[in-house]
């Protein structure tokens, strides 16, 4: 099972992906999604580079779950 870790925050979200086979664990990817290009103020700005930049993670590790 694949399974996508997310760490939210609005300047910084932290996205991990492991691999669970039985009680082994795998490191598979890992990163962050930074938003301090954008104004503070511009809050729907930000949450799209926060939700494309999850969504660009899902389509290339394809997780089978995930976890905030």
């Amino acid at each position: 099972m694949r399974i996508l870790g997310i760490d939210p925050g609005l300047r910084t979200t932290g996205v991990g992906v492991i691999e669970a086979q039985g009680a082994a664990l795998h490191y598979v990817a890992s990163g962050t999604i930074k938003t301090d290009a954008i104004d503070i103020g511009h809050l729907p700005a930000r949450l799209k580079v926060i939700f494309d930049g999850v969504r660009e993670v899902a389509q290339r590790y394809r997780p089978d779950c995930a976890a905030v």
